[in-house]
């Protein structure tokens, strides 16, 4: 594969998305700062640029990573969109894959999923099984335990992380925190050195992509 020296004036991580003016030179090759997944993911959007973030609650770069990704995710413009994907490495990672998929299903993971991380990393809460999940959202979020049991016990839920254990390996996911730009882009972490460096780059990727699908700004 040829190298792409691409050459981008940033200034933060929003610095495409916000309009700023540049302060920085960065230089990012194809190969060095990021690679292209072959093949490509089909994220199945053709009005949006997709971002995967592929996380577990269990990781504690994970848990870092979110100090930074959610401000970034809340400056996305329509047109680029951020899909976390929960993976499954370790034992114990299941449980907590079905219980982010059952609170984006009942219309509560933007409540829950900071608290999820705090619970784990900062609370040293240990849930061991979904029972235990179901208890800990019944008291902090009034949901009704049954009906978040039924839900996370469903075929659908299951489906959910079968599909995202699907998505990892075609995605080439090795670790966590990880990013894929459009199923197309998959960052360099230990090249770029830090969570904003990987954002910024995040942020060149997906504008290359808006324009590539000739997507409005």
């Amino acid at each position: 594969m040829n190298k792409l020296i691409i050459l981008l004036l940033v200034s933060f991580p929003f610095a495409g998305f916000s309009q700023e003016p540049v302060k920085a030179q960065v230089a990012y090759e194809e190969g060095l700062h990021y690679t292209i997944l072959d093949p490509v993911f089909d994220t199945e959007s053709k009005d949006q640029v997709i971002v995967y973030e592929f996380f577990g609650y269990k990781c504690p770069h994970c848990s870092s990573f979110q100090l930074y990704a959610e401000p970034w995710a809340r400056k996305l413009p329509k047109n680029v969109k951020l899909v976390r994907v929960p993976v499954v490495f370790q034992p114990g990672w299941d449980v907590l894959a079905k219980a982010y998929y059952t609170a984006e299903t009942m219309g509560i993971i933007e409540k829950t999923h900071q608290p999820m991380f705090n619970a784990i990393h900062k609370e040293h809460k240990r849930f061991r099984t979904i029972e235990d999940v179901a208890d800990w959202f019944a008291q902090n979020f009034n949901v009704d335990k049954e009906a978040f049991l039924s839900t996370a016990n469903s075929f659908m839920i299951d489906s959910k992380i079968r599909q995202s254990n699907n998505m990892m390996r075609k995605m080439k996911i090795t670790s966590t925190p990880s990013i894929v730009i459009n199923g197309k882009y998959k960052p360099n972490k230990k090249t770029l050195g830090s969570n904003a460096a990987l954002l910024e780059l995040a942020t060149y990727l997906s504008n290359k992509e808006v324009t590539t699908m000739g997507l409005t700004q």
